[in-house]
């Protein structure tokens, strides 16, 4: 049985129990602001058609507390397209494994050593704006999380700097919606994080909306990469990142890794000096973009070959 299968299979089980009709449950999805038409809800449990976009999220999150679900019951049932690209090959972890080791112990030192203690990232933008004409690079991350427990909704942002990176600690500058928590700072193993406090108490299943900052002092060619990765399935999400002043990469490709394998295909940069990787019903896994650096000549000769 497929994902969607057992997202509908799910959904038509709730419903009988609950002893609603299409229409009340249309009708109180309305009045909690999560409208919803009856055709669709009789598409969905029949699977003929899947919840996708922000709007559907939020609804799916509203149907879970009016049946009586716990947060993601049916959500995580909503599973994620079969990827383009090159065919998949057997995934191994990118990088060494000490990095690994000290991405968990960093995301133990901030308190996440459970499951549930992470916020669901179900929506993700991340915009990043490479500038060779300066020498601090920006990261712009906005994302919808859903709490999944009741109290403070928490979520790590851990960076461990590639060996091209000054080993300079990155500023988190929270800009919307969140604060700043407990933070890591271990310039011996390259790693640097801290933990974002969503602002206010939610309930179990609420969604909120944050946006911070992460500022590299680091000149434009000192990065490669810009790689995102979410733990759980998020429904939509989006990274862009823009290059200004003189230099340009030769060569971009997209990443992207899941349980199943990893994919990787040759992307080319818009007339903006950007490029960007999107995905729907995305995760667990890590996705992003990668890009080479070549000589002032090369650059100047190679300027639209990405």
């Amino acid at each position: 049985m497929g994902e969607g299968e057992r997202f509908a299979s799910a959904l038509r089980e709730s419903i009988e129990q609950s002893g609603l009709s299409l229409t009340a449950i249309s009708q109180r999805l309305r009045a909690r602001h999560r409208p919803v038409s009856v055709a669709t809800l009789s598409n969905w449990q029949s699977g003929r058609s899947l919840p996708g976009g922000v709007q559907s999220l939020g609804v799916v999150a509203a149907l879970e507390e009016l049946l009586g679900k716990a947060p993601d019951d049916l959500a995580d049932l909503v599973g994620a397209p079969r990827p383009r690209g090159r065919s998949f090959r057997p995934a191994s972890f990118v990088g060494r494994t000490g990095r690994r080791e000290v991405f968990h112990r960093a995301l133990d030192e901030l308190g996440f050593d459970a499951p549930q203690q992470y916020a669901h990232e179900r929506v993700f933008q991340q915009h990043v704006v490479i500038d060779s004409s300066r020498d601090v690079q920006r990261f712009d991350y906005r994302l919808t999380v859903r709490a999944l427990e009741s109290g403070v909704c928490r979520l790590p942002a851990v960076h461990l700097l590639e060996p091209t990176e000054p080993n300079v600690a990155p500023e988190f500058i929270p800009l919307e919606g969140c604060t700043v928590g407990r933070r890591v700072v271990w310039p011996e193993h390259r790693a640097y994080g801290v933990e974002l406090k969503v602002d206010g108490v939610l309930d179990a299943g609420q969604v909120a909306t944050l946006a911070y900052r992460v500022e590299m002092k680091a000149a434009a060619t000192d990065l490669t990469s810009a790689m995102y990765s979410v733990p759980r399935p998020a429904n939509d999400v989006l990274l862009e990142v823009e290059f200004r002043g003189d230099r340009k990469p030769i060569g971009c490709e997209r990443y992207r890794r899941t349980d199943a394998g990893e994919s990787v295909t040759s992307v080319r940069l818009d007339r903006r000096g950007r490029f960007q990787v999107s995905d729907a019903r995305f995760g667990p896994g890590t996705f992003g973009l990668r890009w080479e650096w070549g000589d002032l000549d090369e650059d100047e000769e190679g300027e639209d070959s990405c």
